[in-house]
């Protein structure tokens, strides 16, 4: 086969996989209005319909359930792009969302982290004038968006419900790869809860975590989650992987009387060396009580347990506690790594807190990692490591066995 074959090849595949795609454009400027939709069409969208401002494209929304994807202009008459993107985040229309335009990067980040604040199924930024192929990678994201099945209500459930779940052991952690950004091997993994209810399913934390916590039953749930994630640990070492895993604390947990005594014996229960459980710190308040605190993370540190600072940089003063707590890892909070374009805020401030890693010889990790451009910025100023769903969405534990077996070292 030729280069030329190659070329032809890849170009029909391409115009193959966009067949599926019903793209609606918002702009009110008909120039690029009218060369947005030559591309689209030449990249093979099956339909491509046209709206000069929000209010028009609403009213084609509702007699067009089929469309997948809006690209809009920000600045525009009538009802403009911002307002279009908040009615949108209010309707049962399944299609997928996209900016499209001029202005000032920051300003788009923004509105970017805004969509996903506001639970829409967001695909990325087209900056006028927008090259085939930005085009190509925004369409490919709104590709694999459709596929995904919608959203579902989530049911709502009791205290009582929660009680008999804990006792019945219906609380369970799923586990997402961290992987290292050079070459994606898997170098641990993050516990996160999830409940198993009987009735609804698999349950996110947002149905049960505050709760508990407002119950006084956050640390009988952490001790629980704890106790399953190293015993998982523990099983893969037996099989010949040795896979730390990070299990988040509160700061409300160790400022107990005899947290280093209690976790500490769940590890030893469970045989596994202390040096593979990361406690990663969360920091939306402050230590309540500080002496307490710090000298329970003293004796969990001499005993070999290792820290991370959770979400750094959203908390409760990071740099005051990076200072305190002799962590081994800067977790590099979502907020920041979502749709970070260069020379944006966000992105000054990874490669800052990069920097102080790197100084402080700790690892950096980057949370949240859903695109392709978000793992090319982080590669590109030296994070050393990842997780998030463009690696893998958090997993039972069998099914991260597999993951894991597949991408071992």
């Amino acid at each position: 086969m030729t280069k030329l074959d190659e070329i032809e090849g890849s170009a029909i595949e391409r115009v193959t996989a966009f067949s599926t795609l019903s793209v609606l454009i918002v702009e009110d400027e008909p120039a690029h209005q009218r060369i947005l939709s030559m591309q689209l069409r030449a990249l093979g969208v099956s339909q491509v319909l046209e709206a000069t401002d929000g209010e028009e494209a609403l009213e084609i929304l509702g007699r067009n359930p089929h469309i997948t994807l809006v690209i809009s202009d920000l600045m525009m008459p009538r009802l403009d792009g911002l307002e279009l993107l908040c009615q949108h985040a209010k309707s049962s229309h399944p299609a997928s969302f996209a900016i499209y335009s001029a202005m000032d990067r920051q300003l788009l980040a923004c509105m970017q982290l805004m969509a996903h604040e506001r639970a829409i199924n967001f695909v990325g930024v087209l900056v006028k004038p927008a090259s085939r192929q930005d085009i190509v990678h925004l369409l490919e994201r709104g590709r694999q968006s459709g596929a995904l099945p919608p959203r579902k209500s989530l049911p709502k459930v009791t205290q009582d419900e929660r009680n008999l779940g804990l006792t019945r052991g219906e609380f369970v952690p799923y586990f997402q790869p961290k992987v290292r950004m050079r070459d994606r091997k898997i170098i641990g993994c993050e516990s996160l809860a999830r409940w198993h209810h009987p009735v609804h399913g698999v349950l996110p934390p947002s149905l049960f975590i505050d709760q508990f916590e407002a119950e006084g039953k956050l640390e009988e749930l952490t001790e629980v989650l704890m106790s399953s994630s190293m015993e998982a640990a523990a099983r893969w070492r037996a099989s010949g992987r040795t896979i730390p895993v990070s299990v988040n604390l509160s700061l409300s947990f160790l400022a107990g009387v005899g947290a280093a005594d209690r976790i500490s014996r769940l590890a030893a229960r469970h045989q596994l060396p202390p040096e593979l459980v990361l406690l990663e710190i969360t920091e939306n308040v402050a230590m309540s009580d500080v002496g307490t605190c710090l000298e329970n993370i003293a004796r969990l540190r001499l005993r070999g347990f290792r820290f991370s600072i959770d979400d750094f940089g959203v908390g409760y003063s990071s740099l005051q506690q990076l200072v305190r707590i002799p962590f081994d890892e800067i977790k590099l909070d979502r907020s920041f790594v979502t749709g970070v374009v260069e020379n944006s805020r966000s992105a000054m401030m990874l490669e800052a807190a990069v920097a102080i890693a790197n100084r402080l010889q700790m690892m950096s990790v980057a949370e949240g990692i859903e695109t392709q451009a978000e793992w090319d910025f982080l590669s590109a100023i030296g994070c050393e490591a990842a997780q998030g769903y463009f690696i893998s969405l958090p997993i039972a534990e069998d099914a991260f066995d597999a993951w894991a077996t597949q991408n071992w070292v």
